[in-house]
């Protein structure tokens, strides 16, 4: 492996930010996936399923087996909407805010360390380029569907 090979870099990136992460919502009794689910409440509570599907980017079932885990565990709730009772909606409970929003709080500490010694400009350029490159994978996924 190169350390000048974007996907490795990409690959590394995740694996270190993902370990802090673990390692600290562990701690709070979270297990792998709970913690994306809850910042994602955070910031769309009352959305449905596929919303968190798409958002956390899991797989249907993948999401399908962490919410009930998290329904045992009053975490959230799933709610039926009144429009049409086809669609759920899943909003977080008192417990799961309470979680949410400690989840939000360890991974901007991660941010935080992980930013050390970068120039705001640097950051904003960065994020501007790295904006860029998931645009062109996206591109290039698209390609693949086809």
């Amino acid at each position: 492996m190169n350390y000048h090979d974007l996907h490795y870099l990409l690959l590394l990136g995740f694996n270190r930010s993902n370990k802090a992460i673990v390692s600290k919502t562990s701690l709070e009794g979270l297990m792998l996936g709970q913690p994306k689910i809850l910042e994602f409440l955070l910031e769309h509570d009352g959305c449905t399923q596929k919303e968190i599907s798409n958002g956390c980017v899991l797989d249907k079932s993948t999401v399908t087996s962490l919410l009930s885990r998290m329904v045992l565990l009053d975490q959230i709730v799933k709610v039926p909407c009144s429009q049409d009772r086809r669609v759920t909606r899943i909003y977080l409970t008192q417990k799961g805010c309470t979680l949410a929003k400690r989840v939000a709080f360890i991974c901007d500490s991660v941010n935080k360390a992980a930013w050390q010694g970068i120039s705001q400009e640097d950051r904003c350029h960065f994020i501007q380029t790295f904006q860029n490159i998931l645009e062109n994978l996206k591109e290039l996924e698209s390609e693949d569907e086809k």
